[in-house]
């Protein structure tokens, strides 16, 4: 379990897909750019993997495609039910980001695999509630789910060694801490140069990494930041849209305004008026 660092390991969710098949359906040829888990619950399917043949996956199956792996899944008429989960903004030591250590998609987790069973039918009775805190606690679950792969590799000494070489390393840890301080400091005024003294490099080098590991810059990831704890604090307190600009940030509302309808195509003062109240 030496690969999590608790600073550095905050996984996003994208998305949390039930699926039960109504109809014949054969999927793409594709890959991703993020972990994507799948677990079949009920029934079975076909997949399609790139380096195994043809595989049936049956029902207490868990699936595990690391960014860039390319699957197929063919379902037949109402004989399957799976949950599918995409997972990104996340670094295991030693590995690429959003990557586990695991090369087969097929998990064997020995004593974790019903642990991690059990998670997924919680994650499906939290993905139709509406409560504010369920957001919370759909990221615990997949928190605990991550670590009980993480474990059930260990216990069946399935974990792949790592394969960044040490330069790599050294390079997503500058993104790491890097991320790791916007995470908590985001409502601060925080400039590249400051960024980039705060690990020894130069402005253009880090943007450069930053970019090349998480797939934007440093300052749109800020902006990422404000705007979706913005986008919170809108929708779950009484808080005056000049307010809510000035803890997440921004000093100037019309700028905060301007900013957050870009990112989420709705003014801030349209998305309060369906606030809680």
């Amino acid at each position: 379990m030496h690969l999590i660092n608790a600073q550095t390991f905050n996984p996003e969710i994208l998305y949390l897909f039930d699926a039960c098949c109504d109809e014949d359906w054969v999927g793409e040829y594709h890959a991703h750019d993020f972990l994507e888990i799948s677990l079949v619950l009920e029934g079975e399917s076909e997949y399609f993997f790139e380096d195994l043949p043809q595989t049936t996956i049956r029902a207490g199956q868990i699936l595990l495609f690391n960014p860039g792996y390319h699957h197929m899944e063919r379902h037949i008429k109402q004989t399957s039910h799976q949950l599918h989960i995409g997972i990104k903004n996340f670094t295991l030591q030693g590995l690429p980001r959003n990557t586990f250590p695991h090369k087969s998609p097929i998990l064997n987790l020995g004593r974790y695999h019903q642990n991690v069973l059990q998670i997924a039918w919680r994650l499906l009775e939290e993905l139709y509630q509406d409560a504010p805190e369920t957001v919370v606690l759909r990221k615990i679950l997949i928190s605990e789910m991550l670590v009980h792969i993480l474990r059930g590799l260990d216990d069946t000494n399935e974990r792949e060694p790592t394969y960044l070489t040490s330069r790599q390393q050294r390079q997503q840890k500058i993104v790491n801490d890097t991320i790791y301080f916007l995470e908590n400091h985001f409502t601060e005024e925080i400039t590249l140069e400051q960024l980039a003294q705060a690990q020894f490099v130069s402005p253009a080098y880090l943007s450069r990494l930053f970019k090349e590991i998480s797939g934007e810059s440093p300052i749109n990831y800020l902006i990422k930041l404000r705007l979706n704890e913005a986008q919170h604090l809108l929708k779950t307190t009484p808080l005056t849209i000049k307010k809510i600009a000035q803890s997440t940030g921004y000093q100037d509302a019309y700028h905060f305004s301007k900013a957050f309808k870009k990112q989420f195509g709705i003014s801030p003062s349209r998305l309060s008026e369906k606030r809680v109240t």
